[in-house]
Parts: C-alpha cells; sequence; structure tokens
C-alpha cells in the first residue's frame, strides 16, 4: 500500500537530507574554527527525534525499510542514512566527553601522589584518543555524507514525475549548486529533464498551478515562453493562470478577457481539455461579478 501523500513525503526526505548536509559542513567548519560545542551538534544529531539527521532516519525507514514498493536504491539510501546516524552518534557521544569532562583546568601535577598522577594522566591519555576519534569522525561523516548526496540525485531522478519536485529544485537551486557545484547540478537537470532548465521551469509553472499559487505560475509561464516561443501549451496557460489571477484581484475586465482569449487560442484539443471546464465556470462567475458591479 502506497504512504498517504508519498510525493510530499518524497519531496519532505530530499529536503531533510539537504539540511542534514548543510548542518553536518557547518559543524565541521565550527570543528576546524575550534568554536564547535555540544548544543551545536544536537541541531545535526540527537536521539530525542530533534535533529535533522534524525528525521531524515525514521523517514527513510518509514518510506523504505518495510516497503514492497521501495526499489534497491530507495533501499540502499535507507542503509547509508542509518550507517551515518550511528556513526554521528558516536561523533556526538566523542564531542560531548571533551566539552563535559575534559579538565578544564590546570593542574600542578607535582602536588599530586604518585596515585593521582596515574589517573591524571589516564584522564589525559583518553581525552587525546577522543580527540583523535573526534577528528576522525567529521573525517569519516564527510566521505559518508559525500556518498549519500550522490544517492540523492539518483533519488531524485527516480522521483522526476513527482509534480513537486520541479517547483523545489527551482526554490533549492542555490543549496543544490552548493552542495553539487554548477556543472554536476546543470548535468542532474538535464538528466531528470530532457530540456534541462525550460522543462524545470514549465513543470516548477505547472506544480505552482496546480497548487493554485496564480500569480507565481503565471509569472513564471511567461519567463517560459520568453526562452520558447513556441511552447503553446505555456502560453495558453500564462492565460489561464492570469484569468484566475485578476479574478481573485477584482479586477473582472482583465480576468475576462484572459478567459476568452485563452478558451479561444489555437492548441492541442488534449492539451486544453482539462482546463476548459474551469474556464467556462470562471467566465460565468466573472460575468456575475461584472453585471453586479455595473449596478452597483
Amino acid at each position: 500500500m502506497k504512504p498517504i501523500n508519498l510525493e510530499k513525503k518524497q519531496i519532505d526526505l530530499i529536503n531533510e537530507s539537504l539540511c542534514v548536509y548543510t548542518k553536518c559542513m557547518h559543524c565541521k567548519d565550527l570543528y576546524t574554527d575550534g568554536t564547535l560545542c555540544f548544543s551545536d551538534i544536537e541541531e545535526f544529531v540527537d536521539d530525542r527525534g530533534k535533529s535533522c539527521l534524525f528525521r531524515l532516519k525514521e523517514m527513510c525507514h518509514e518510506l523504505f525499510r518495510n516497503s514492497d514498493a521501495a526499489n534497491y536504491r530507495e533501499k540502499l539510501y535507507d542503509m547509508t542514512v542509518g550507517y551515518i546516524f550511528h556513526q554521528a552518534m558516536i561523533l556526538r557521544e566523542n564531542l560531548y566527553q571533551l566539552e563535559y569532562y575534559k579538565p578544564q583546568c590546570d593542574i600542578d601535577t607535582n602536588e599530586l601522589t604518585l596515585r593521582e598522577k596515574k589517573i591524571f594522566l589516564e584522564m589525559e591519555f583518553l581525552v587525546k584518543k577522543t580527540e583523535k576519534k573526534l577528528k576522525e569522525g567529521f573525517k569519516e561523516s564527510k566521505l559518508l555524507l559525500k556518498e549519500m548526496v550522490e544517492q540523492l540525485k539518483d533519488l531524485i531522478k527516480l522521483y522526476k514525475d513527482n509534480y513537486l519536485l520541479p517547483r523545489f529544485i527551482f526554490e533549492h537551486e542555490k543549496t543544490l549548486t552548493m552542495i553539487y557545484g554548477k556543472k554536476s547540478f546543470n548535468q542532474l537537470l538535464n538528466d531528470t529533464y530532457k530540456d534541462g532548465r525550460r522543462l524545470l521551469m514549465f513543470k516548477a509553472a505547472h506544480s505552482y498551478l496546480e497548487s493554485e499559487y496564480y500569480e507565481v505560475a503565471r509569472n513564471m509561464f511567461q519567463k517560459v515562453t520568453c526562452l520558447d516561443t513556441s511552447n503553446k501549451l505555456a502560453i495558453f496557460l500564462f492565460m489561464y493562470a492570469s484569468a484566475f489571477y485578476f479574478f481573485y484581484k477584482n479586477r473582472f475586465s482583465k480576468a475576462y478577457r484572459y478567459a476568452e482569449n485563452a478558451m479561444a487560442f489555437q492548441i492541442h484539443d488534449n492539451d486544453k481539455a482539462p482546463y476548459l471546464k474551469s474556464l467556462t465556470k470562471l467566465k460565468h462567475e466573472i460575468a456575475k461579478d461584472m453585471k453586479r458591479s455595473r449596478r452597483l
């Protein structure tokens, strides 16, 4: 059985994956600068459900762990995230030990008894050992996170038919470019959508339209028509979105003109058919509102 609202859950998983990567890299930068605190890493990983890595682990388990529908890439991603969580928890524990148990003051070992000196030296050894494990832990985490985001590209391509995905990619282009680099991001676009950026923008605009964000949709469809003047469906959907946008702005004359133009526009019947019923209803509503306005 498919999870309820699977498309939304797939997007949430991608979003949480990006959060995990950026949080881990932020913690690594703080560690390199010598300013990392335990409270910083708590946002990256914890065992109480308040961190992005914990949430991602649970999402993967829910969607992939016991699902017959999950393919091998999704199951491998679940395993990778689970291993990252395990390693990150070890890293977290090492940081906790250093922050809360490392001696915070200098001790004159000349004043210590032989037994006390032995304990102190043992503590020093354990601290150095933990510092080394912390350093190695961040190296390992970086390698694992790099593998995770490479696998994430496969999931993005796998979810290319998710109507929310183009919108997500469009809104998170800056983060995706930061993670993958401009060349690799553009390659991901071309692998996911054959026409690259133009198709991404068209699909993103269509996603906004389905969610009734008419202003954003019409603006994006207009940009698509500027990039590709032969895209008749984009021109039609620009007029369609504009009709609804101006209707809800109470600009009835303009809305009516866009609705009429959209209905008269020549495109393939199969492309226009899904929108004709709502356009006809909208024209009827606009006509009533215009008559009502003239009476006032």
